[in-house]
């Protein structure tokens, strides 16, 4: 099989795992009430609490502005507290609620429960197998960036 080809079976292969996962990740959310994005952006906020607009913007890979609307909509949904800290009036701080904490931990133990019945049909073997693979693809990807980014 000629490069060309490799390289296009291995990038239809991780377009295919992330279909699935997406609209795996899809169903169980709309029956929450939450889209995948919001989900998103939910852990994020859970993850680092008080953070920056332009940060969160930068971890879900999106602009600023339309980072702000998917915030506005979890406001009013009560998901995510928005303050001003006092030293900083220009920026807001963003902070899971107690209800929003609830959803993603609602929603992280269904996708868990969801997806276990399926990826753990993998044997062992094949699963470590799979995540060395991933991460010499990483690994890789990552050398070649550093190599780039010094010439």
């Amino acid at each position: 099989m000629e490069d060309r080809q490799r390289i296009e079976n291995i990038f239809a292969s991780f377009r295919e795992v992330n279909q699935a996962f997406h609209q795996s990740m899809l169903q169980l959310s709309q029956q929450i009430g939450i889209t995948p994005i919001q989900y998103f952006v939910l852990k994020i906020v859970v993850e680092h609490p008080r953070i920056g607009l332009s940060e969160l913007s930068e971890k879900i890979h999106s602009v600023t502005s339309t980072t702000s609307g998917i915030v506005d909509r979890m406001v009013k949904a009560g998901w995510v507290s928005r303050d001003r800290p006092a030293n900083n009036r220009r920026s807001i701080c963003l902070t899971a609620t107690a209800s929003g904490e609830e959803l993603r931990r609602k929603l992280n133990e269904l996708r868990i429960s969801q997806l276990s019945s399926s990826l753990l049909r993998l044997s062992e073997e094949d699963e470590q197998h799979m995540l060395r693979v991933h991460k010499q693809i990483v690994n890789i990807i990552q050398r070649q960036r550093e190599e780039e980014n010094h010439e």
